[in-house]
């Protein structure tokens, strides 16, 4: 077994160097490639208002804070707006607000666009700002966005006061990430009241023209939204859920879709010689991860965690599943997020040590577990796992579930060890108290796993503005995460998007595509 695992993943990394001399469409795999700049004249006739984009996974949710998953944010992030969004470099910039005013070390004012309006046509008040950031502040899925957040209020008609329990260095961050949404109050209550948010009340760059669940959801340009400058230069954006990797690839290929944001490595060898398309790229700050549900056994044992993030060979997971085509993972966080640290624990792929563990673990002889999967990149990576783990004992029965059943299963300890991936923000506040503190299970902690001794730390983090203090306070906690080891971390890949060669506007940040307002032929 460990001959023929080595024989694949020697293979593998060959064919990695391969791809990687590979430089097509003008641009490195790890460079983003501006729009139009290598892009090919748009052949007569194919100029058209409705962009088609297939994704690997369905919209789970219409409602901003119920969702964290890349495919829902995608939509979300179009149909409502926020006081700031995040520009390419997950930085924020204003959008609802114009400006900020720092009163005090415990309150904020912003300060809001005048007479900008819904989709409906009404007029966005300061109450409904106030009462969408009162929600997202309350929500167990969002509320460690904003630790340390006491309250937002109306302070005038075109301003809002939070107040905070001291300093707040990455409140803009909070207030751009979409599940501090701006919705109407009245619809905010009648959708909750009939759990109903088919037909939402918008404050986006765009209305939600249909849904069908499992296929597809349509948008169309909302003709009220109030900022001309990032106003939609398309008529209605077409979003397909479309699960199996090879098949959104053909789609783009036979001009069926225009746009494919979960792109698989595995084609890349296909689709970069054909100049009817063009693969953009850039640098990403996805972690994919093996998670472990720490309240269940065996994985509620730090030594049986610690095992298997020896038995892992990182450098072949990444060349197997994403053909080499990013880095290997030691770390909780990407390097783009302040508080990273390489390798915390000193991991390494050592599969003696890794039977130390297990044997002092008490599971010398090993266990059987299921592995549950939420999509195809995570059955890829389950099926690299597989042997690399029963050579230290672990029996793995792999599992796929859709993505719709996640938040469920994962709540109901009905994943004992799941692969999942995470997005990181730029700032570690707004990563790590949401992945691995109690406070946030039953939102995104979807290990289960807290520790005590983060939480001073993180407390301290958040009450200065000194970045460099900040830093060494999140690499501490860093540290202690990677020793406890409720993740396994596998990999960042280039985060990839494949688009017909015509196909102007395709901005990529590292996790996924943003500004999907600016495509157009």
């Amino acid at each position: 077994m460990k001959k023929n695992t080595f024989r694949i993943l020697t293979l593998a990394l060959a064919l990695t160097l391969s791809l990687s001399a590979l430089t097509g469409c003008g641009g490195t795999p790890s460079e983003s490639v501006a729009p139009g700049d290598t892009s090919t004249a748009t052949p007569e006739g194919e100029k058209k208002e409705d962009i088609v984009i297939c994704m690997a996974d369905d919209l789970e949710t219409l409602d901003p804070i119920a969702s964290s998953a890349t495919a829902t944010m995608a939509v979300t992030k179009m149909v409502y707006t926020s006081l700031y969004v995040q520009d390419d470099n997950k930085q924020p910039v204003p959008r609802l607000a114009t400006s900020m005013e720092n009163v005090s070390d415990t309150e904020i004012i912003f300060h809001l666009q005048e007479g900008a309006k819904f989709s409906d046509g009404s007029l966005i008040t300061v109450e409904d700002v106030v009462f969408s950031l009162q929600r997202a502040l309350k929500s167990p899925m969002f509320a460690t966005l904003m630790k340390g957040v006491v309250s937002f209020e109306v302070a005038s008609e075109t301003s809002v006061r939070a107040t905070t329990t001291g300093p707040s260095p990455a409140i803009l961050l909070a207030l751009s990430h979409p599940g501090t949404s701006i919705l109407p109050k009245a619809y905010i209550e009648q959708a909750e009241a009939s759990k109903d948010w088919s037909t939402p009340i918008c404050s986006g760059q765009y209305t939600v023209k249909s849904r069908e669940i499992g296929d597809t959801v349509v948008l169309q340009k909302n003709d009220n939204y109030f900022d001309a400058e990032s106003a939609a230069l398309n008529n209605t954006l077409t979003f397909k859920f479309v699960p199996e990797a090879s098949s959104r690839t053909i789609m783009v290929e036979t001009g069926e879709a225009d746009l494919n944001f979960s792109f698989a490595t595995a084609d890349y060898n296909n689709v970069i010689e054909n100049k009817e398309l063009l693969l953009h790229g850039k640098t990403g700050n996805v972690v994919m991860y093996l998670g472990f549900d720490t309240t269940l056994e065996p994985f509620n044992n730090p030594q049986v965690r610690q095992a298997i993030n020896y038995a892992v060979d990182r450098e072949g997971v990444l060349a197997v599943v994403a053909e080499g085509l990013g880095v290997p993972a030691y770390s909780v966080l990407p390097p783009s997020t302040l508080g990273y640290v390489e390798n915390p624990s000193a991991y390494e792929y050592n599969a003696e040590k890794a039977k130390e563990l297990m044997t002092a673990a008490g599971y010398a002889d090993g266990f059987t577990t299921d592995m549950i999967a939420f999509n195809d990149a995570g059955v890829r990576t389950a099926e690299v796992l597989q042997p690399l783990l029963a050579e230290i004992g672990i029996t793995i029965n792999i599992k796929r579930f859709e993505s719709s059943v996640r938040m469920d299963m994962i709540a109901n300890h009905q994943a004992p060890t799941f692969v999942g991936q995470w997005g990181a923000m730029s700032d570690a506040e707004m990563v790590l108290p949401r992945l691995f503190t109690e406070e946030a299970i039953g939102g995104m902690n979807f290990t289960h796993y807290s520790n005590k001794d983060l939480e001073p730390l993180f407390q301290e983090a958040r009450s200065t503005y000194d970045t460099d203090v900040r830093k060494k306070l999140y690499e501490e906690t860093v540290t202690i995460i990677a020793e406890d080891a409720p993740w396994c971390p596998l990999y960042i890949g280039t985060n990839f998007a494949l688009a017909r060669a015509g196909l102007e506007g395709v901005v990529l940040d590292g996790e996924s595509l943003i500004d999907l307002n600016l495509l157009h032929y």
